[in-house]
């Protein structure tokens, strides 16, 4: 994306200790320890914010890093974004590299080259990536769609439609590293109406059709439909009405 250079900015930062309320425009470096309040579209090379944010407006930055809390009303571009807190985005999201170990809220779709999901993920649009590694929870309105999904699921996660390459779905361990933040439940369940990939691997998935060239259901799936091309195979503990081969 390479969306910001030092010659563009010059060097104008924007500092923000405190509480206090500023206008939008280029900055090389944006720096919120407190309550911020900005008005109007803002570029920047770096963002980092501690504490609180309002934007109305969009943004676009190299890096963005939020410990706190955070709103934008309109679009968020970026190249990488770290998230310990919440985000919530008005508009459309386009990043290369997301990392959330917080919450994430979108109204329109998402996009991320690369996304790790360590907390939670809410967005009404749809959500595409090339990589999809899930240790939390989330609720797509629309299509998940990415090259490789791994999810290992620590509560209740849904989407409309999910399309992958590999698609690997598996209940998180109670002793995973990461339950210290997010202790997974014993009861976690993936839902969704269609999942299609290449080769396909589900656990604790309920849906009505499942396709793909091998698919393996195991333990604690409830589907309708599976229909496959090469290999079907149906595990010690999985419920599925029909199998097709197409």
């Amino acid at each position: 994306m390479a969306i910001s250079t030092k010659d563009k900015f010059n060097d104008n930062n924007l500092l923000i200790t405190g509480s206090s309320l500023a206008t939008g425009g280029l900055y090389d470096r944006v720096h919120i320890v407190g309550e911020a309040t900005i008005d109007g579209d803002l570029e920047c090379a770096r963002l980092k914010c501690v504490g609180t944010l309002e934007m109305e407006g969009s943004l676009k930055s190299g890096a963005v890093n939020v410990v706190g809390t955070s709103s934008i009303s309109g679009n968020l571009h970026a190249d990488s974004m770290k998230i310990s807190g919440t985000v919530a985005i008005g508009g459309a999201v386009r990043l290369k590299e997301l990392q959330c170990s917080g919450t994430i809220e979108g109204n329109g779709d998402l996009y991320s080259e690369q996304l790790v999901l360590k907390g939670e993920m809410k967005t009404n649009g749809d959500c595409e990536a090339e990589v999809f590694n899930a240790r939390g929870m989330f609720h797509i309105g629309g299509l998940l769609n990415a090259g490789t999904l791994d999810i290992k699921l620590h509560g209740n996660c849904e989407a409309k439609e999910i399309g992958g390459e590999r698609i690997r779905v598996t209940r998180a361990s109670l002793f995973n590293p990461f339950s210290f933040f997010f202790k997974p439940s014993t009861h976690a369940l993936l839902t969704a109406a269609v999942i299609e990939g290449d080769d396909v691997h589900l656990m604790n998935t309920k849906a009505k059709v499942v396709r793909g060239n091998n698919v393996i259901i195991g333990s604690g799936c409830e589907i309708a439909l599976v229909e496959y091309k090469g290999h079907f195979e149906q595990q010690k503990g999985a419920v599925v009405h029909e199998n097709r081969k197409i």
